[in-house]
């Protein structure tokens, strides 16, 4: 029978939990990583009436405005323009924006 040291027994397990968290990063992400940092940088497809934040993987994208859906996992349904919350509740944007003075209670 083979003696393992403390010492390979911890590292093995600290490597295995790491991958693991790795991959569940990985699963859970809604998009992938930009491949460089142009791609991260290139303009969101839409004028964006509410401002401009980063979607979970690093790249520009619309703000949301009034009443517009938000939050979830990793933000992945996006984040509300400035002056606007997303309430957790409803995932909704809550507020009033401070680009538009649009308002949503």
């Amino acid at each position: 029978m083979h003696r393992f040291s403390l010492v390979t027994v911890i590292f093995t397990i600290a490597i295995t939990l790491s991958v693991f968290q790795e991959v569940s990063l990985s699963v859970m992400r809604p998009c992938s990583p930009c491949l460089d940092r142009e791609e991260c940088e290139e303009n969101p497809p839409d004028l964006c009436p509410w401002g401009e934040s980063r979607d979970p993987c690093g790249r520009r994208v619309c703000s949301k405005g009034p009443g517009e859906r938000c939050g979830g996992l990793m933000n992945a349904l996006g984040e509300c323009g400035e002056g606007l919350m997303c309430r957790s509740s409803d995932e909704k944007c809550h507020g009033c924006s401070l680009v538009t003075l649009d308002c949503f209670n």
